[in-house]
């Protein structure tokens, strides 16, 4: 690996070198061109270098570039038809730069065309929070949006990172995004565009860790729905843009290492003993299922005394030696190591490497990026806790009324837990300008991650009996992979009054892989000598093994048509387009245990102990007939417990037809239209559905036989009115009035029971759920008072029909289900701050170099819950209300964040603090329910450039140590239901511009005639 690294770095800096010497002594000039009045870009515009008889054409999206410019300082005109032409002087050209310079033109005052002369300044980027605060300004949706710019500076190392700084986003798990404190599932996920699908068998959540920061150009989240977006979101849409190609050559390498306090590298901790401590990981390796289990069906793993045919008749298995070796060959074919065994955590370190360019063809030009990241990261706690309770209502005086709760300890244990996770990454975007008004992008991704998990929870379980002495100990490897492919093209016909038309195909895939998932119960005992010993517990009992496999692939196919025209004398548009997609799921389970031979014994619960209890010696054919008598003696054998059940496969197809027009009324732009949207989801397992009536929401027919599975149709309009209102030219009042959905996911509805080892419960699919539909109607006013900079107020209400959450079956066996509850509804509200020290008055150094971010999310919800679940609190607790807290709904938000930027030396300073309030998190059913406990983070970022070429970069992330908790919601001391400390983690790294400062951008743009606080 080193030396792959090392001729990486060297590639690339004889690459940048040579272009960099190429353009040695010339620079390029581009940008882009607006229309001051609506803010859309100017394909076609026309832009010349004066005195050089040079220039361009503005392309769709209003860009432009022109190359080989001989250093010096240039007059530039700017033209379009029916706008005033627009000349700036004192443009400056410097030898292997790009300078920016991004234009508006505006209709003259008197209505008759002239000429603006202004000249260079201040530089707008449109990945950075300039050139995204005006995106916001313009946009028909309220929205909230991060740069590239500020992912960088947060020290954010993937889009989950990222995404937490965005107003009133939460990040669950370090994977699952909420946005307006709402669950997953009212949030969708879009890659450039384009609907992603899921690597997690069990959530409809796009897992944001796969994407790393190095790949990313902004992340946009819509927080009102407008028609051309999809209908099933209600929190928020989130759309990830990676980087598009650049205007010159650019390349990048980067390394970076750290270490969390609750894991030193060389210190001791939990690994899997079939894994071990290593770093990237492709295929199951070890873990993968023998070709022998997986050749073998279900019914010919026999136990011993299963009667088979003999040569002379039926006979037991152990008296027939063919059976008898298929057994031992079975039993022995799985690897003995099932705990947890004592590793060293390795070093964790990153790296980085990004190249792009464009390339001009006469009128045509050629761009692309490639981008490559890998990740290695090792996480440890010892000191977790786990504890489970049950409640009942207590009537102390005999009198029929509960005078409290009696509260049970049935579960307290300690909590250890190793964790090992290895990502690469890879970006592949290539773009083609043909002409002024036909652009076509090829996007690629791939992200691979590998996750390597030892865990072992022991202490006292009173379920089993008073005061036993139990320890679960569990090992997990799971391999996702995300690869998506996008081609899409946008094209302008000016002869058409600039008609645009807009297409997209894209293909994306996702696989998850969890290759024999290891657990198994062990119970300690002690008798009256005070001797001790050990027996394997668990349903059923002995170790048990899970493998899993997942493949989720999405075809879609979206075409969109906008038609400028004249309006109460303004300009106005209407667009209507269509979409097709498909979703198909695959998934399949397959789960073996041993039978035990009670003859051996178990002499502990350390990964050595179970390793030799699952010995050779101890599995299969311990002795031969010639040996006992006429028949083979058995000692462990592992037995088929895979459920057809539990093996799926489901479609689920969408298809989309939208219209809409966006009107100019004076200040007021109006957007209002509608979009259909029937839908079909359907799964069905492998499972027959015995006894039950077709009609049934379980059963499905499938070539003309009946199965356990679901079928859902549904055909649902959904109307939209977006309203933004002009207050000034920096300062907007919006409101919307929208409906929307959240569709069950292929786990939710899947007649499925899978026993889930993170919980050590079992997962239930309910094929009963209903799809809920959402009114959501918002205001917001913003004030975009500098360039760069934004106060926002909103608020925002929803009204839920039929949501769906996540509720405890069994809290003894920790079994979980899904259902529907009749109406949730959210009132909230959100205020945002974004502003230099210029923007409060004052004047210095320091006065545009420091910035303060603040956003807030304040939220109410309320769910009407069912009658069942009604009656149970009320066994419990008499008075208990019939509304509580929607899963998952924070009451408060919070992300402050204090930057320090300075430019001229290459210097940048952060620190950044958000903490999410107390939210449900697994509803009781009966009592108690579960909340997530607030865990406040600050982090800490540093970088400083030097040499021209190089960037260091620092950064200590949860300074305050915070920990995750999870706790009971009971009127008592805090008992905890899952608890575990997160540590600080600290990293350094340094970047490589291997260019050596060759085709770096410059510093330069243009402000309009009318220029305001919306910059350029």
């Amino acid at each position: 690996m080193r030396t792959l690294l090392r001729c990486l770095a060297l590639t690339v800096a004889l690459v940048g070198l040579t272009a960099g010497t190429s353009h040695a002594q010339t620079g390029t000039l581009a940008g882009v061109v607006v229309d001051a009045e609506s803010g859309e870009t100017l394909p076609g515009a026309n832009v010349l270098v004066v005195g050089l008889d040079r220039g361009a054409a503005t392309d769709l999206d209003g860009a432009y570039r022109i190359p080989n410019l001989a250093a010096g300082t240039y007059t530039v005109r700017y033209s379009f038809v029916g706008l005033d032409t627009q000349e700036v002087t004192g443009v400056q050209i410097t030898p292997g730069e790009t300078t920016t310079l991004n234009i508006e033109l505006a209709f003259a005052d008197d209505n008759e065309l002239g000429m603006v002369t202004v000249a260079a300044e201040a530089i707008i980027e449109r990945n950075t929070e300039v050139g995204l605060l005006r995106m916001r300004a313009r946009a028909a949706q309220v929205s909230d949006a991060i740069s590239a710019e500020t992912i960088s500076q947060s020290g954010a190392s993937d889009a989950a990172d990222a995404v937490e700084r965005v107003t009133g986003v939460s990040v669950q798990g370090g994977q699952y995004v909420f946005v307006r404190g709402l669950g997953d599932r009212y949030a969708n996920t879009q890659l450039n565009g384009a609907v992603l699908p899921t690597a997690d068998p069990d959530r409809r959540a796009v897992q944001f860790d796969l994407f790393p920061s190095s790949f990313l150009e902004n992340i946009v989240t819509l927080k009102t729905f407008t028609p051309d977006k999809p209908g099933s979101f209600s929190g928020g849409l989130v759309d990830i843009s990676t980087k598009s190609f650049p205007t010159e050559f650019s390349s990048s390498l980067s390394f970076s290492s750290g270490f969390a306090t609750s894991a030193i590298p060389g210190e001791a901790f939990l690994v899997d003993p079939v894994q071990g401590a290593s770093p990237f990981r492709f295929g199951p390796g070890g873990l993968a299922l023998a070709d022998v289990i997986g050749a073998t069906p279900r019914e010919d793993f026999l136990r011993p005394t299963t009667l088979v045919e003999g040569p002379n008749g039926q006979t037991q298995a152990r008296r027939d030696a063919a059976a008898s070796e298929r057994i031992d060959a079975l039993s022995n074919a799985l690897t003995p190591q099932i705990a947890p065994v004592e590793g060293t955590l390795p070093i964790n370190g990153s790296f980085g490497f990004s190249l792009g360019d464009q390339i001009t063809m006469g009128d045509n030009a050629l761009g692309f990026i490639l981008g490559l990241t890998g990740d290695q990261s090792a996480s440890f706690y010892d000191n977790g806790v786990y504890g489970r309770v049950e409640v009942q209502g207590l009537d102390s005086d005999g009198d029929g009324v509960n005078d409290g709760l009696a509260v049970d300890t049935t579960q307290s244990r300690s909590d250890v837990r190793g964790m090992q996770e290895a990502t690469l990454g890879g970006i592949a975007n290539l773009a083609y300008r043909l002409g002024s008004y036909n652009e076509f992008n090829l996007n690629t991704l791939f992200s691979h991650t590998a996750e390597s998990e030892a865990r072992q929870v022991a202490g006292i379980d009173n379920i089993l009996r008073e005061g036993a002495e139990v320890t679960d100990v569990a090992t997990k490897y799971t391999e996702r992979t995300l690869t998506a492919v996008q081609l899409k093209g946008e094209h302008q016909l000016p002869g058409v009054n600039d008609l645009e038309i807009s297409w997209r195909g894209n293909l994306s895939d996702t696989r998850m892989d969890q290759p024999d998932q290891r657990f198994a119960a062990i119970r300690r005992s002690v008798n009256e000598d005070g001797d001790e010993s050990f027996t394997l517990g668990g349903t059923p009992p002995g170790p048990q093994r899970y493998f899993r496999d997942l493949e989720e692939t999405l075809y879609s196919g979206a075409l969109d048509v906008t038609l400028p025209f004249t309006a109460f004398g303004d300009r106005a548009e209407a667009k209507v387009g269509g979409l097709l997609e498909q979703t198909e799921r695959s998934y399949s389970e397959r789960f073996f245990y041993y039978e035990l031979d009670r003859g051996v014994a178990l002499a502990g619960t350390s990964g050595e102990a179970l390793a030799d209890y699952l010995a050779p010696e101890n599995v299969g054919i311990t002795a031969e007939p010639e040996e006992a008598g006429d028949r083979y003696e058995f000692g462990h054998y592992l037995l088929d417990a895979t459920r057809d059940q539990n093996q799926y496969s489901g479609t689920f197809d969408v298809g989309a037809a939208y219209g809409m027009v966006e009107l100019p009324l004076g200040p007021l732009r109006a957007i209002i239209g509608a979009r259909y949207e029937p839908s079909r989801l359907f799964v069905a397992s492998e499972a027959l559905a015995l006894d039950l009536p077709a009609s049934s929401d379980s059963v499905v027919v499938v070539n003309g036989q009946q199965y356990l599975g679901t079928d859902r149709s549904y055909n649902d309009l959904l109307p939209a009115l977006n309203l933004v209102y002009s207050l000034s030219d920096e300062m907007n009042l919006r409101a919307a009035a929208t409906r929307t959905l959240a569709r069950p996911t292929f786990r939710e509805i899947a007649p499925v029971s899978s026993f889930d080892i993170a919980s050590g419960g079992a997962l239930v699919g309910n094929p009963a759920l209903q799809r809920t539909l959402i009114s959501n109607f918002d205001l917001r006013w913003e004030w975009f008072n500098r360039p760069g900079q934004i106060l926002a107020i909103s608020g925002f209400y929803k009204d839920l029909s039929n949501p769906i959450e996540r509720v405890i079956l069994d809290p003894e066996n920790g079994s979980t289900t899904y259902e529907n509850v009749d109406r949730a509804t959210v009132l909230g509200a959100e205020f945002e701050a974004r502003q230099t020290l210029a923007g409060f008055g004052l004047r210095g150094p320091l006065a545009d170099r420091l910035a303060l971010g603040l956003n807030l999310t304040v939220a109410n919800s309320a769910i009407t819950i069912t009658d069942r679940e009604l009656a149970a609190r009320r066994q419990v607790d008499p008075n208990a209300a019939d509304t509580r807290d929607l899963q998952g709904q924070s009451p408060y938000l919070l992300n402050a964040s204090l930057s320090y930027d300075n430019a001229d030396r290459g210097t940048a300073l952060g620190v950044f603090f958000n903490v999410a309030g107390r939210r449900l998190s697994r509803v009781g059913n009966p009592l108690p329910d579960v909340y997530e406990a607030p865990s406040p983070q600050l982090d800490l970022t540093a970088s400083k450039a030097f040499f021209g070429a190089f960037t260091l970069k620092a950064s200590a992330k949860n300074v305050l140590g915070s920990s995750y908790r999870e706790v009971y919601d009971l009127d008592q001391d805090v008992i905890p239901f899952q608890e575990y400390n997160r540590g600080t983690r600290f990293s350094l790294g340094l970047s490589l511009d291997p260019s050596f400062g060759f085709a770096r951008p410059a510093s330069a743009s243009v402000p309009s005639p009318s220029a305001g606080p919306l910059g350029n």
